[in-house]
C-alpha cells in the first residue's frame, strides 16, 4: 500500500528525531511494515483515511490467529496506536480519529527468572580463582554485578573515574542517560583493587573504560562489550560446572536478594535505576512467596502472646 508506506517513511523521520532509541525505532518500524502488507493482503485498495477500529482489531486477531505470543502483539498493537496517532494528527492525511486509539491489548505475563543460589555463586567465583590480569577482571565484574544489581549495558559503560573504591560507590549512567551512584561490599572493593592493579600492568593509563577486553573490538577499542560480559560468565559457568547464567539472572537475585533482606521497593527502585515500581515486583518474584513466608514466621504474631 503505497499511501501508507510514504507515512510510514515519515513517521520514521519523526521517530528518529525525538528520544526513541534506535532498537525501539526497529521495533516500531517492523510493526508498521507489517501491518501495511497485511493490510494490502487483507484489504486491497482500502485508502488511509478509510482504515476504522475494525480494521486494526483485525489486524490484532490476526496476530493472535498466527500464533504470536503476548509480548509481540502487544508491541505490534501499541506501534500501530503510534504511526496511526500520527498520521490522524496531520490535517492533509484525511484520518480525523486515531482508529487505533485504546485499542485492547494483551498484557504479558512473564515468566519469572530464577535467582541464582549462593552455593552456585560460590562456585562460580572459585572457577575465577587466579592471579592472571582475566580472573581479576572476571571477579571483579561478577562481584559488582551481585553487589549492585546493574545491567550489563551499564556495567560496560563505566570508566575508571566513576569508581570510587575507597567510598566503595560506582556511578552508573543508566537508561535514558540518567546517572545514579550506588554502593558495593567490602569484598567487590578488594576484588576492584586487586583488578586495578592488573590493568595497570597492562599500560593502559588511568582513564579510559573500566573493564578491557582482551582483543580490540570495531568502534569500541578495547572496552568490554555487552556481548563479552555474557559469553565470560558462559564460559565460567562451564568451568564451574553450572548451567548457563545470564547476566540478567544476577539482577533478579540482587533484587531478591536486597527485597529479602527488608529493603523498601522504592529503594531498590531507586538503586535499579527503574522507572516504575512494576519493575521491582516482577524482579525475584521466582521466590516471593518464600520471602512472604519467612516474614510471617519472623513475626510470629502468636508467640507474642
Amino acid at each position: 500500500m503505497d499511501e501508507l508506506a510514504e507515512w510510514i517513511e515519515e513517521w520514521r523521520l519523526e521517530l528518529e528525531s525525538g528520544r526513541v532509541s534506535a532498537s525501539t525505532v526497529t521495533v516500531y518500524l517492523r510493526s508498521a511494515r507489517q501491518f501495511a502488507a497485511w493490510l494490502a493482503e487483507a484489504h486491497p485498495g482500502l485508502t488511509v483515511e478509510e482504515i476504522d477500529r475494525k480494521v486494526c482489531q483485525g489486524w490484532m486477531r490476526h496476530l493472535a490467529e498466527q500464533g504470536k505470543a503476548e509480548a509481540t502483539r502487544r508491541v505490534r498493537g501499541l506501534a500501530l496506536g503510534l504511526l496511526l496517532g500520527y498520521v490522524a494528527g496531520e490535517a492533509d492525511s484525511g484520518l480525523t480519529t486515531n482508529p487505533a486509539a485504546n485499542l485492547e491489548l494483551p498484557t504479558p505475563k512473564a515468566p519469572p527468572v530464577p535467582v541464582v543460589s549462593d552455593d552456585d555463586l560460590a562456585a562460580l567465583l572459585r572457577a575465577c580463582d587466579g592471579a592472571s590480569f582475566v580472573d581479576r577482571r572476571d571477579t571483579a565484574i561478577i562481584r559488582l554485578l551481585l553487589d549492585t544489581g546493574m545491567r550489563r549495558a551499564e556495567l560496560v559503560g563505566i570508566d575508571v573515574p566513576h569508581v570510587d573504591v575507597r567510598l566503595a560507590e560506582v556511578m552508573i549512567t543508566g537508561k535514558g542517560g540518567k546517572a545514579r551512584i550506588v554502593p558495593f561490599g567490602n569484598r567487590t572493593a578488594l576484588a576492584l583493587r586487586k583488578y586495578l592493579r592488573a590493568r595497570a600492568r597492562r599500560g593502559v593509563g588511568e582513564g579510559g573504560p573500566l573493564f578491557l577486553s582482551i582483543r580490540a573490538t570495531p568502534g569500541r577499542g578495547f572496552r568490554m562489550t555487552g556481548g563479552g560480559v555474557a559469553d565470560m560468565l558462559k564460559r565460567r559457568c562451564q568451568a564451574a560446572g553450572l548451567s548457563p547464567i545470564h547476566p540478567h539472572q544476577l539482577r533478579h537475585t540482587w533484587a531478591h536478594d536486597m527485597l529479602a533482606a527488608g529493603a523498601g521497593e522504592s529503594d531498590v527502585e531507586r538503586l535499579a535505576g527503574w522507572s516504575t515500581p512494576m519493575m521491582v515486583r516482577r524482579y525475584g518474584a521466582s521466590v516471593a512467596d518464600s520471602r512472604s513466608r519467612d516474614v510471617a514466621r519472623r513475626l510470629a504474631r502468636g508467640d507474642r502472646i
